[in-house]
């Protein structure tokens, strides 16, 4: 009779455990028990999984926007709020830890930026989208706010954040620990994609986003030379090839 071949087990004994997500596993609006409001700062010291993944429900809370309605001048406005407004976006506090420098560091425990919510359209792939608890939840609250101070504009586009576990990303020289994000600047006839020159960005706009990340608590806020935009000095700093962009960084609180 022949034998019966037993399959190999994997090196280091007992196979671990699978978690299936799902196709799409989607975070509510709503507070959950263990999901803390927008502006999260702490750290957990319960166990956490090596990722999560923050998804939107519904999935499909961006709206689709006609060519037409899309060149339609926006009426901006500082202090009248939008008629209406989404809910808040509820960030989990994961314990994300940003280790290390922007330019020489990892990230652990991140979170994924989904590819769109209420305020933001995000214009790179997932692999570009990760980020700390703390980063996103900072990030949301200033484009939820910029978007109330301004009824009519698009959704903010959102660039790259970090890579799922940090470390050198191709076209950086920081974004490496999960603390920067890039953030494109609001378009004069409203559409929904970067600016491929200074004169398709709307100045006023774009001070405006910018007063809020500073005001919010940016660290730094990289901006374009050619653009004129101001702020405080040891803040707001413009340096080459940002006139499409800004690159926002906030504090490490974890030294």
């Amino acid at each position: 009779m022949t034998a019966r071949r037993r399959k190999p087990e994997p090196a280091g004994g007992e196979a671990p455990s699978r978690v299936m997500w799902g196709p799409v596993r989607r975070l509510s609006l709503l507070a959950a028990a263990a999901t803390l409001a927008i502006a999260v700062t702490g750290c957990g010291s319960e166990p956490v999984a090596p990722v999560r993944i923050l998804q939107m429900s519904p999935p499909t809370v961006v709206a689709k926007r006609s060519a037409a309605a899309a060149n339609v001048p926006a009426r901006v406005s500082l202090q009248t709020p939008a008629p209406t407004a989404a809910a808040p976006v509820y960030v989990p506090n994961v314990g994300s830890s940003a280790l290390g420098k922007p330019h020489r560091g990892r990230l652990l425990n991140g979170l994924a930026l989904p590819a769109g919510g209420p305020d933001w359209i995000a214009l790179k792939p997932p692999s570009h989208r990760w980020t700390t608890d703390r980063m996103l939840a900072y990030l949301l609250a200033v484009l939820r706010d910029f978007r109330l101070a301004n009824p009519g504009v698009p959704q903010v586009m959102i660039g790259d954040l970090s890579r799922r576990s940090g470390g050198r990303f191709r076209g950086h020289a920081s974004h490496q620990n999960g603390l920067d994000a890039d953030v494109y600047y609001p378009r004069l006839d409203r559409t929904l994609q970067a600016p491929g020159r200074v004169a398709h960005v709307d100045r006023a706009l774009a001070q405006d986003l910018v007063n809020r990340f500073v005001a919010a608590g940016a660290q730094f806020a990289f901006v374009g030379r050619s653009l004129g935009l101001v702020g405080p000095r040891s803040v707001v700093q413009a340096i080459p090839n940002h006139n499409d962009h800004v690159h926002v960084r906030i504090a490490n609180l974890v030294r």
